[in-house]
This record gives C-alpha cells, sequence and structure tokens, in this order.
C-alpha cells in the first residue's frame, strides 16, 4: 500500500501551540508543506465556516490534508501519523504507548489549563472570566507542570530514550507558559533548552502585537 504524504496544513493566522506541533515535526522532518492561515478570531471564525467544516466538522486547526484527498484532524493524532517509522517514534509497542500516555496527558491535564489560560490572557477576555475559572487554570496548569518536573528527575524526555513526539506535544504550550506566570522548575527548563537544541528546530511564529508569546 502507498504511504499517504502531507499536501497542506490548515493552522491559525495568530500563534497556536497546537498547530506549531506540527510544523515543529514537520521541520524535523524536513517536509516542506503549502500553510493556509485561517483567522479564528474573525466572527465566525474562518475554521466555523461552511467550506472549512466540510473537511473537519469539528471546526478546529491543525489540520492536515493528505495526497489521496483525505483530511487528518487533531495535533496529536498528526503527530503520531507523520512520526510513524521515523526516530520521533519509538520502535516497540510499550515505546509507543508511553509516549501516547504524555500525548493524552497533554491534551487532558496540560493544554486545557496553560493554553486556555494563555489565549485569554494574550488575545483579550480573562477580564470576563469568573475569578474561580481563572484559579482552576492556574492550579491544575501548574499541576500537570510539577507532574513534568518530577517526571524529568529521572528521564531526559518524555519518548523513551530520545527526543519524540511526546517532547513536541508537551513543549508547544510549556516553552510559553512562563510568560502567563506559571512556574517552571529547574529540570523543565534544562529540558526546554534540550528541545530547543535539536537539529531543524523552529521557533514559533511571532505575532506583530504579541511577540512575547513567542
Amino acid at each position: 500500500m502507498r504511504a499517504m504524504r502531507p499536501v497542506r496544513l490548515y493552522e491559525s493566522s495568530i500563534p497556536s501551540g497546537n498547530a506549531y506541533k506540527v510544523s515543529l515535526l514537520l521541520a524535523h522532518l524536513g517536509i516542506d508543506v503549502p500553510v493556509t492561515a485561517l483567522d479564528i478570531l474573525a466572527d465566525p471564525p474562518e475554521t466555523r465556516r461552511p467550506a472549512y467544516l466540510a473537511k473537519n466538522p469539528n471546526g478546529r486547526i491543525p489540520l492536515l490534508e493528505l495526497d489521496d484527498g483525505s483530511y487528518l484532524p487533531e495535533s496529536n493524532a498528526i503527530l503520531y501519523f507523520l512520526a510513524s517509522g521515523t526516530r520521533y517514534l519509538p520502535d516497540d509497542a510499550l515505546g509507543r504507548a508511553r509516549a501516547l500516555q504524555w500525548m493524552f496527558f497533554e491534551q487532558y491535564s496540560h493544554e486545557p489549563y496553560v493554553a486556555v489560560l494563555k489565549f485569554w490572557t494574550l488575545w483579550g477576555g480573562l477580564h470576563r472570566k469568573r475569578p474561580d475559572e481563572i484559579a482552576v487554570w492556574k492550579q491544575r496548569g501548574q499541576a500537570a507542570l510539577d507532574v513534568m518536573e518530577g517526571h524529568l528527575a529521572g528521564a531526559a524526555w518524555f519518548t523513551g530514550e530520545r527526543y519524540g513526539i511526546a517532547d513536541i506535544a508537551l513543549y508547544a504550550y510549556t516553552h510559553t507558559a512562563g510568560v502567563i506566570g506559571f512556574a517552571i522548575g529547574p529540570r523543565v527548563g534544562a529540558w526546554l533548552d534540550q528541545v530547543r537544541a535539536q537539529p531543524g528546530h523552529v521557533a514559533m511564529k511571532p505575532d506583530a502585537g504579541k511577540a512575547a508569546a513567542t
């Protein structure tokens, strides 16, 4: 069976950690694909209009278009697809499961709090959120970062013995968490430096009005 290849990436016109994950892995793999940046701040967002919903009924980015005409949504699913058969995904079944463990952690225990607080802080509207909501985002986001700090006491990476997609998934929102007030422990800080030092690393795209977010 012929391997399907990516032909286009749909992402956000503003910096998005979930879209950045995919761009970072594509850079590591040396794969260059056209990018369509959608305005998620428009009313309605471009991701919620019929043309895009026909591609991804969930109306979110990122979305990877493949050369057979199909579409693959969800950032971590895209990472897993692109990394299959490469050094960025462990060869053994348990290693792959461990990578998925951290990627599920990222989407369930990390991104819903760190990314959400970042969005409302940098793009406006935090003053309209209830204090108890903000407190939950701060407490649970910090708890996730503390879990990462604990793991790194006995390991260099989150994808087994070498850098891989679990590290990419967690890096996307962790590397800007300090900007919005989360405490970054020394082990997480050192890990962030290790990720930045990887061959082919690219930074998250800047925005003219929110350069601090990168």
